[in-house]
């Protein structure tokens, strides 16, 4: 029986490697990929095969391989870039920049070490920031928090190992970042996929009476502080600007005092 499942598993395996090598474009490729790095006994291989790629792709495609190999658990293509170019590149066309940038901050947002994450908080006390830096960490802070918002957390991607100093560092970055549909006494719910060309691929379906409504980083911030720890600090997107201050106020609070209780802890003799 035990032979049965283990040769079923390997047809399996072959079966989606046949399917990688016919993949009609990149994005479908990765996706192969990932599934087929779940499986242990395939997971050298993929990673070998990740390598490869990392050398002879576009350097555009260079974050989104760094973040399979994360997932993978091997961190060697964690690297910071610029990647907002303009080239365009086949099958995102213009987008291909922007979602290498996408990619890179959420690499290095849940991969990188302390000296990349004191390189992203360096971005919110830019005072000038024409490629949008500090919107990208706050927006992909969110994105990753929740499948709301975004794609969310990578399967297996230990939440209590989440960066929280940075969204906490986004809740003093009162700048408007970009909009949120909420429906209020109903739901909203996303699958974000790559960019194609000017369009964001994904999709969304709403119940409910249905509102757009402004956000700040510091909202961006609040939310995904709130995603990721499960505790209702009572911010909501559909508040008032006054009333999401109150909220924000309240994480300060908590976070001070949590990071107080943390170091009496640490240094109480045992």
């Amino acid at each position: 029986m035990v032979a049965t499942g283990a040769k079923a598993q390997n047809s399996t395996a072959a079966q989606q490697w046949r399917e990688v090598a016919s993949a009609p474009d990149f994005f479908h490729e990765m996706a192969l990929l990932q599934s087929l790095g779940q499986d242990l006994h395939e997971r050298a291989a993929v990673l070998s095969r990740l390598h490869k790629m990392w050398a002879t792709h576009d350097v555009l495609r260079r974050p989104a391989i760094a973040y399979l190999m994360c997932q993978l658990g091997d961190r060697s293509g964690v690297e910071a870039g610029d990647y907002d170019t303009g080239r365009e590149l086949e099958p995102d066309g213009a987008a291909a920049g922007a979602n290498a940038t996408d990619q890179a901050f959420r690499t290095l947002i849940l991969y990188g070490t302390r000296q990349h994450h004191r390189r992203l908080l360096a971005f919110l006390r830019l005072s000038d920031d024409p490629l949008r830096k500090r919107d990208n960490l706050c927006e992909n802070l969110l994105a990753l928090s929740s499948t709301n918002n975004g794609p969310g957390l990578p399967v297996g991607y230990p939440r209590e190992q989440f960066p929280l100093e940075l969204p906490v560092a986004c809740l003093d970055y009162t700048e408007e970042v970009g909009t949120i549909v909420s429906a209020p006494g109903g739901t909203v719910h996303s699958q974000m996929g790559a960019r194609q060309g000017a369009i964001q691929e994904g999709s969304m379906t709403v119940s409910g009476v249905t509102g757009a409504y402004t956000q700040r980083g510091c909202d961006y911030g609040a939310q995904t502080i709130q995603n990721l720890t499960s505790r209702d600090f009572g911010h909501r997107v559909t508040d008032s600007i006054s009333q999401r201050d109150k909220a924000i106020k309240a994480i300060k609070k908590w976070w001070v005092e949590s990071n107080t209780a943390t170091q009496r802890r640490v240094t109480s003799p045992g």
